[in-house]
Protein backbone atom coordinates (compact mmCIF):
# COMPACT_ATOMS: atom_id res chain seq x y z
CA UNK A 1 0.00 0.00 0.00
CA UNK A 2 2.90 2.19 0.73
CA UNK A 3 5.10 1.09 -2.50
CA UNK A 4 1.77 2.44 -4.52
CA UNK A 5 1.37 4.93 -2.28
CA UNK A 6 4.92 6.54 -3.48
CA UNK A 7 4.75 5.56 -6.61
CA UNK A 8 1.64 7.84 -7.33
CA UNK A 9 3.50 11.05 -5.48
CA UNK A 10 6.40 10.07 -8.04
CA UNK A 11 4.39 9.47 -11.14
CA UNK A 12 3.00 13.30 -10.03
CA UNK A 13 5.95 14.67 -9.48
CA UNK A 14 7.72 13.69 -12.74
CA UNK A 15 4.31 15.24 -14.86
CA UNK A 16 4.77 18.42 -12.85
CA UNK A 17 8.40 18.32 -14.01
CA UNK A 18 7.85 17.58 -17.73
CA UNK A 19 5.73 20.57 -17.54
CA UNK A 20 8.11 23.02 -15.97
CA UNK A 21 10.29 22.10 -18.30
CA UNK A 22 7.56 22.77 -21.64
CA UNK A 23 6.68 26.08 -20.09
CA UNK A 24 10.02 27.00 -19.35
CA UNK A 25 11.35 25.81 -23.04
CA UNK A 26 8.48 27.67 -24.42
CA UNK A 27 9.35 30.91 -26.30
CA UNK A 28 7.83 34.21 -24.83
CA UNK A 29 7.30 37.90 -26.28
CA UNK A 30 9.38 40.07 -24.16
CA UNK A 31 9.29 43.73 -25.35
CA UNK A 32 10.66 46.99 -23.79
CA UNK A 33 7.50 49.13 -23.31
CA UNK A 34 8.16 52.57 -21.82
CA UNK A 35 11.30 51.47 -19.52
CA UNK A 36 9.72 48.60 -18.14
CA UNK A 37 10.32 44.51 -19.60
CA UNK A 38 6.34 43.15 -19.77
CA UNK A 39 6.22 39.95 -21.18
CA UNK A 40 2.88 39.29 -23.01
CA UNK A 41 1.79 35.76 -24.08
CA UNK A 42 2.46 35.38 -27.87
CA UNK A 43 -1.01 34.84 -28.76
CA UNK A 44 -2.56 37.49 -26.80
CA UNK A 45 0.34 39.77 -28.61
CA UNK A 46 -0.77 38.55 -32.64
CA UNK A 47 -4.25 39.10 -31.39
CA UNK A 48 -3.45 43.06 -30.00
CA UNK A 49 -1.03 43.67 -32.89
CA UNK A 50 -3.64 43.07 -35.70
CA UNK A 51 -6.06 44.94 -33.70
CA UNK A 52 -3.80 48.08 -33.47
CA UNK A 53 -3.44 47.39 -37.37
CA UNK A 54 -6.94 47.45 -38.28
CA UNK A 55 -7.66 50.56 -36.08
CA UNK A 56 -4.94 52.29 -37.52
CA UNK A 57 -6.77 51.98 -40.69
CA UNK A 58 -10.33 53.33 -39.12
CA UNK A 59 -8.46 56.12 -37.48
CA UNK A 60 -6.97 57.49 -40.84
CA UNK A 61 -10.07 56.37 -42.87
CA UNK A 62 -12.28 58.63 -40.61
CA UNK A 63 -9.56 61.64 -40.21
CA UNK A 64 -9.95 62.25 -43.63
CA UNK A 65 -13.98 62.17 -43.26
CA UNK A 66 -14.08 64.43 -40.20
CA UNK A 67 -11.44 66.84 -41.63
CA UNK A 68 -14.42 67.70 -44.62
CA UNK A 69 -16.60 68.11 -41.78
CA UNK A 70 -14.96 69.11 -38.25
CA UNK A 71 -18.25 70.16 -36.47
CA UNK A 72 -19.95 66.75 -37.53
CA UNK A 73 -20.01 64.61 -34.61
CA UNK A 74 -21.04 61.85 -37.03
CA UNK A 75 -18.28 61.83 -38.54
CA UNK A 76 -15.95 62.54 -35.14
CA UNK A 77 -17.49 59.46 -33.27
CA UNK A 78 -15.47 56.76 -34.94
CA UNK A 79 -12.30 58.05 -34.13
CA UNK A 80 -13.25 58.58 -30.50
CA UNK A 81 -14.35 54.83 -30.27
CA UNK A 82 -10.58 53.81 -32.06
CA UNK A 83 -8.64 55.81 -29.39
CA UNK A 84 -11.11 54.18 -26.66
CA UNK A 85 -10.73 50.86 -27.68
CA UNK A 86 -6.95 51.30 -28.56
CA UNK A 87 -6.24 52.62 -24.69
CA UNK A 88 -8.50 49.85 -23.49
CA UNK A 89 -6.76 46.92 -25.55
CA UNK A 90 -3.25 48.25 -24.88
CA UNK A 91 -3.89 48.42 -21.68
CA UNK A 92 -4.83 44.49 -21.20
CA UNK A 93 -1.42 43.29 -22.80
CA UNK A 94 0.53 46.39 -20.52
CA UNK A 95 1.29 48.46 -23.57
CA UNK A 96 1.68 51.50 -21.21
CA UNK A 97 2.74 53.89 -23.49
CA UNK A 98 0.06 53.16 -26.06
CA UNK A 99 -2.38 53.13 -23.46
CA UNK A 100 -1.59 56.55 -22.44
CA UNK A 101 -1.26 58.09 -25.59
CA UNK A 102 -4.39 56.11 -27.29
CA UNK A 103 -6.10 57.91 -23.58
CA UNK A 104 -5.20 61.32 -24.32
CA UNK A 105 -7.00 61.28 -27.58
CA UNK A 106 -10.07 60.44 -26.16
CA UNK A 107 -10.31 63.12 -23.51
CA UNK A 108 -9.69 65.99 -26.33
CA UNK A 109 -12.21 64.41 -28.55
CA UNK A 110 -14.32 63.81 -25.53
CA UNK A 111 -14.34 67.93 -25.05
CA UNK A 112 -15.51 68.47 -28.00
CA UNK A 113 -18.02 66.15 -28.41
CA UNK A 114 -19.49 68.03 -24.80
CA UNK A 115 -19.53 70.91 -26.83
CA UNK A 116 -16.36 72.46 -24.45
CA UNK A 117 -13.68 72.68 -27.18
CA UNK A 118 -14.04 74.19 -30.45
CA UNK A 119 -13.03 71.68 -33.26
CA UNK A 120 -10.70 74.08 -34.60
CA UNK A 121 -7.43 73.65 -36.47
CA UNK A 122 -5.00 73.30 -33.33
CA UNK A 123 -7.07 70.40 -32.43
CA UNK A 124 -7.86 68.81 -36.19
CA UNK A 125 -4.09 69.29 -36.20
CA UNK A 126 -2.52 67.76 -33.25
CA UNK A 127 -5.73 64.56 -34.37
CA UNK A 128 -4.06 64.29 -37.29
CA UNK A 129 -0.16 63.91 -35.81
CA UNK A 130 -1.89 61.58 -33.30
CA UNK A 131 -2.87 58.80 -35.88
CA UNK A 132 0.35 59.36 -37.87
CA UNK A 133 2.16 58.71 -34.41
CA UNK A 134 0.31 55.17 -33.91
CA UNK A 135 2.57 52.94 -36.42
CA UNK A 136 5.55 54.18 -34.95
CA UNK A 137 4.43 53.32 -31.27
CA UNK A 138 3.37 49.94 -32.76
CA UNK A 139 6.85 49.24 -34.47
CA UNK A 140 8.67 50.35 -30.77
CA UNK A 141 5.72 47.99 -29.25
CA UNK A 142 6.92 45.08 -31.55
CA UNK A 143 10.98 45.84 -31.15
CA UNK A 144 11.64 47.37 -34.30
CA UNK A 145 12.43 50.31 -33.50
CA UNK A 146 11.81 53.39 -31.08
CA UNK A 147 9.45 56.07 -32.51
CA UNK A 148 10.47 58.66 -35.30
CA UNK A 149 8.37 60.91 -34.25
CA UNK A 150 8.24 63.11 -30.78
CA UNK A 151 5.23 61.31 -29.34
CA UNK A 152 5.63 63.02 -25.61
CA UNK A 153 5.38 66.38 -27.57
CA UNK A 154 2.46 65.78 -29.09
CA UNK A 155 0.91 64.25 -25.80
CA UNK A 156 1.77 67.91 -24.31
CA UNK A 157 0.09 69.50 -27.14
CA UNK A 158 -3.15 67.45 -26.40
CA UNK A 159 -2.32 67.68 -22.62
CA UNK A 160 -2.65 71.72 -22.94
CA UNK A 161 -5.33 71.14 -25.38
CA UNK A 162 -7.37 69.13 -22.62
CA UNK A 163 -6.49 71.70 -19.82
CA UNK A 164 -7.56 74.74 -21.68
CA UNK A 165 -10.39 77.30 -21.29
CA UNK A 166 -11.28 77.09 -25.02
CA UNK A 167 -14.87 77.41 -24.46
CA UNK A 168 -17.31 77.39 -27.92
CA UNK A 169 -19.22 80.57 -28.58
CA UNK A 170 -22.03 80.40 -30.72
CA UNK A 171 -23.57 83.35 -32.88
CA UNK A 172 -26.84 84.45 -31.53
CA UNK A 173 -29.87 83.26 -33.61
CA UNK A 174 -33.76 84.16 -33.67
CA UNK A 175 -35.53 82.45 -31.25
CA UNK A 176 -32.15 80.53 -29.81
CA UNK A 177 -32.42 80.86 -26.43
CA UNK A 178 -29.06 78.97 -25.28
CA UNK A 179 -27.21 81.43 -27.32
CA UNK A 180 -25.03 83.62 -24.70
CA UNK A 181 -26.13 87.13 -24.34
CA UNK A 182 -24.41 90.10 -23.37
CA UNK A 183 -25.26 90.88 -19.53
CA UNK A 184 -24.84 94.36 -20.08
CA UNK A 185 -26.48 94.59 -23.23
CA UNK A 186 -29.37 92.71 -22.22
CA UNK A 187 -30.34 94.81 -18.88
CA UNK A 188 -29.61 98.50 -21.27
CA UNK A 189 -32.21 96.80 -23.78
CA UNK A 190 -34.80 96.17 -21.03
CA UNK A 191 -34.53 99.98 -19.57
CA UNK A 192 -35.15 100.99 -23.36
CA UNK A 193 -38.04 98.85 -23.42
CA UNK A 194 -38.79 100.21 -19.85
CA UNK A 195 -38.97 104.13 -20.90
CA UNK A 196 -41.25 103.19 -24.52
CA UNK A 197 -43.74 101.39 -22.42
CA UNK A 198 -43.78 104.06 -19.83
CA UNK A 199 -44.26 106.73 -23.09
CA UNK A 200 -46.30 104.80 -25.09
CA UNK A 201 -48.80 104.85 -21.79
CA UNK A 202 -48.75 108.49 -21.17
CA UNK A 203 -51.87 109.07 -22.74
CA UNK A 204 -54.50 110.97 -21.58
CA UNK A 205 -56.10 108.14 -19.61
CA UNK A 206 -52.22 107.48 -17.71
CA UNK A 207 -50.87 110.81 -17.38
CA UNK A 208 -47.23 111.19 -16.04
CA UNK A 209 -47.53 112.99 -12.82
CA UNK A 210 -46.52 117.09 -12.77
CA UNK A 211 -44.03 117.87 -10.35
CA UNK A 212 -44.59 121.04 -8.42
CA UNK A 213 -41.27 123.30 -8.71
CA UNK A 214 -42.35 124.87 -5.51
CA UNK A 215 -42.55 121.87 -3.66
CA UNK A 216 -39.23 120.24 -2.33
CA UNK A 217 -39.65 116.43 -4.05
CA UNK A 218 -43.53 117.05 -3.48
CA UNK A 219 -46.38 116.33 -5.62
CA UNK A 220 -50.06 116.98 -5.82
CA UNK A 221 -51.75 113.52 -5.51
CA UNK A 222 -54.43 114.82 -7.44
CA UNK A 223 -52.13 115.63 -10.44
CA UNK A 224 -51.77 112.29 -11.03
CA UNK A 225 -55.07 111.22 -10.79
CA UNK A 226 -57.21 110.75 -14.24
CA UNK A 227 -59.63 113.31 -15.71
Amino acid sequence: MIYLLFSAVALVLISLGVWLGQRQSRPSATTRIGGSMDEVDDELRGVFITEVKSEIGNLRRNLMLWKAAPASLGRLMPLRRSFHTLKGSSRMVGATTLGDFNARFERLLDRVIDKSMMPDAAVVAVVEQAVGALPELLAQFEGQRAPRVDTAAIMKTADRLIKSDRAVLRPPRTGDTDAPVDAGAGAAAQAVRAVRTAASRSDSRYPLPRLDPTNTGKHDPDDSAPR
